[in-house]
């Protein structure tokens, strides 16, 4: 039981090992469902479970079942590609069909116009292994030696019933073949398509310094006009530590140098302490309790007791908005530093002119 269960997770890193995109995995299940198949019919026959019972075809089923054995074992050892194993055994194949026709061409066992019909219909399931496999060349090989070998034993025995179906055969063949290299040709742009669009990835991640992941996390936080708690986390969980540490520091010093409105908090309440002041700058920003305990490398609670020193100083009420009373004062000393501006301004125009000036002037209009 243990070894049922654990099968699946043998077979995936099987597949994993032999290839790592999902043309390659394709590719090896259709070859092993092949073989699996040619063993379980030839042992059935041999067995003496169907077919014909006779000694040469069970010699050429025979030499079938030891070349499949043969190649399977030489590409699970890497001595040989897969198209090049897959190859072997259908063209082994189709000679030993090409021997079973001569021979029952030759000696006309009973029902050999069946068995005829039966190797032909073999020989089209092979083609159709070969296209499902994307097998380049091969199946247009074995089509023309099979439909040869069946043309020719139909004309050598010059039964109406065999050329009935030769140009069936002939279509069915001739269609899988062109359509298998039409799909084979389309799967293989398309594997090229995304072999190039993976390089482009990797050489943008590589110019980036960053993986997949975080850059979806960017890509939906800056989507998002007012992000939750949860947004925030989800980005988090989705940056390296390394990463987290950075965009941290990023946004340390983009608040160090764009201060709200380019107003100097420090001259305005200047009852407040560094880390007060820091936590104002937030709460003018409008962030968060969690956001401003990320920002400023500290706990919820630094966070609580630093708001509760501010309100305490300030003079704020618990009932009162902390956001709003600081906006308020902000607003206030901008109106007051302007309309300080502006007295001067005033103040400069009214000043009387130089009684010295004044006397020059008069002296040389007089002259």
């Amino acid at each position: 039981m243990t070894f049922l269960h654990t099968l699946p997770e043998k077979f995936k890193s099987f597949l994993w090992s032999r290839s790592e995109n999902a043309l390659g995995r394709h590719q090896i299940i259709v070859y092993l469902l092949h073989s699996a198949l040619v063993f379980t019919v030839i042992t059935a026959q041999l067995l003496g479970g169907g077919g014909s019972q006779e000694v040469l075809p069970r010699v050429m089923s025979g030499i079938h079942l030891g070349a499949c054995l043969i190649a399977l074992l030489l590409y699970l050892k890497r001595r040989i590609a897969l198209p090049v194993a897959f190859s072997i055994v259908t063209l082994v194949a189709q000679a030993t069909i090409a021997c079973r026709f001569a021979y029952f061409a030759e000696t006309r066992p009973d029902h050999f116009l069946q068995l005829i019909l039966l190797n032909q219909v073999t020989s089209i399931l092979a083609i159709v292994f070969l296209v499902m496999s994307f097998v380049k060349y091969t199946p247009f090989v074995v089509a023309a030696i099979s439909l040869t070998t069946y043309g020719s034993v139909a004309k050598y025995i010059g039964e109406p019933s065999l050329w009935n179906v030769f140009i069936f055969f002939i279509l069915v063949e001739g269609l899988l073949c062109l359509l298998g290299e039409l799909l084979r040709r389309n799967v293989r742009n398309v594997q090229t398509e995304n072999s190039a669009l993976q390089h482009r990835e990797s050489t943008l991640m590589r110019a980036i310094r960053l993986n997949p992941a975080e850059v979806e996390g960017y890509l939906r936080m800056s989507r998002t006009s007012d992000p939750t708690e949860e947004d925030v986390d989800r980005l988090f969980e989705m940056l390296t530590p390394v990463s987290q540490q950075n965009l941290i520091n990023a946004v340390r010093i983009h608040l160090k140098q764009h201060l709200m409105d380019n107003c100097d908090l420090e001259e305005i309440f200047p009852c407040l302490t560094k880390s007060e002041i820091q936590v104002a700058k937030l709460i003018l920003e409008g962030k968060k309790r969690s956001e401003m305990a990320l920002l400023l490398g500290k706990t919820g609670n630094n966070i609580d007791v630093v708001r509760t020193h501010i309100r305490s100083k300030l003079g704020v009420q618990k009932e009162e908005d902390l956001q709003r009373f600081l906006k308020e004062m902000v607003m206030e000393a901008k109106n007051n530093k302007r309309r300080k501006s502006e007295g001067k301004k005033k103040q400069m125009l009214s000043l009387p002119s130089n009684p010295l000036i004044e006397f020059s002037i008069g002296k040389k209009s007089r002259n």
